[in-house]
């Protein structure tokens, strides 16, 4: 069933930046039409009407060959822009290569953007199996993956009852083991074990580890996680999460001094 047509500029707005989001959620790999009105519940006429008033602002671009969309050069300068202002990158490069030199893993660094987390960073690690796990640009729904469980896992019960509800219908479509209730069940553990840990639930072979990080006012802003195979995780999970932990209070001081 898809929305009603938009009835204010307001709400053109919000749709075009919710599609937005989308085409930067699958920058690598580009989107297709089809996909963001399924994702967005919106009619393929408004959709398309919008991707075009973004790429003629330069925001989309669309592969003449696949048909794909990707983010145009405009988001890219913007992008840029905002980084005087936000400047995570430089610390998050220097955070994950610590990391990844001294685990040999994938080190990754999330941020929080409302019931989401986003990738920003990544480093690869030494070690010769790679897994699959978050890709720059990624937006995952608070919960899934090991960054973003810890992300969910330092908010209050009320707020996590709010982001669980918002991205329920998500959760139901795109991972439909993570279930509210499991969401739930893993924040309790992650609070008792003070890490936050995914075994796999998001896919198969590759477990992540994360612990978040807090602005000066102690709200939670984003996480740094590991991800690797489970052979290299599980059993070395007590080491990673205390490498990740001696990293946090470096990482806030340089954010936010």
């Amino acid at each position: 069933m898809t929305k009603p047509e938009p009835t204010s500029g307001a709400q053109s707005l919000h749709r075009a930046v919710a599609i937005l989001r989308l085409v930067a959620a699958n920058a690598q790999s580009g989107i297709r039409l089809s996909e963001l009105c399924k994702r967005t519940g919106l009619a393929r006429t408004t959709v398309h009407r919008m991707l075009g008033a973004l790429v003629g602002e330069g925001l989309v671009e669309q592969d003449a060959d696949t048909d794909l969309y990707h983010l145009g050069r405009e988001a890219w300068l913007m992008g840029l822009a905002a980084q005087g202002r936000f400047g995570m990158e430089t610390v998050a490069a220097a955070t994950l290569a610590r990391i990844s030199a001294q685990s040999g893993d994938i080190a990754l660094f999330l941020v929080r953007s409302g019931t989401h987390a986003v990738c920003i960073a990544r480093e690869e690690g030494s070690y010769p199996v790679r897994t699959h796990t978050a890709q720059v640009g990624g937006r995952y729904p608070l919960g899934v993956g090991g960054g973003s469980l810890a992300i969910l896992s330092a908010c209050p019960d009320d707020e996590i009852d709010w982001i669980l509800d918002s991205n329920s219908a998500e959760l139901a479509r795109d991972h439909p083991r993570l279930t509210p209730a499991l969401l739930r069940e893993m924040v309790a553990q992650t609070r008792v074990r003070g890490y936050a840990l995914n075994p796999g639930l998001v896919y198969p072979e590759s477990w992540g580890l994360g612990l978040p990080f807090h602005d000066r006012q102690g709200m939670v802003r984003g996480a740094i996680m590991l991800a690797g195979v489970p052979a290299r995780i599980e059993p070395r999970a007590a080491e990673v999460a205390q490498l990740l932990r001696d990293e946090v209070p470096r990482l806030e001081a340089r954010l936010y001094r």
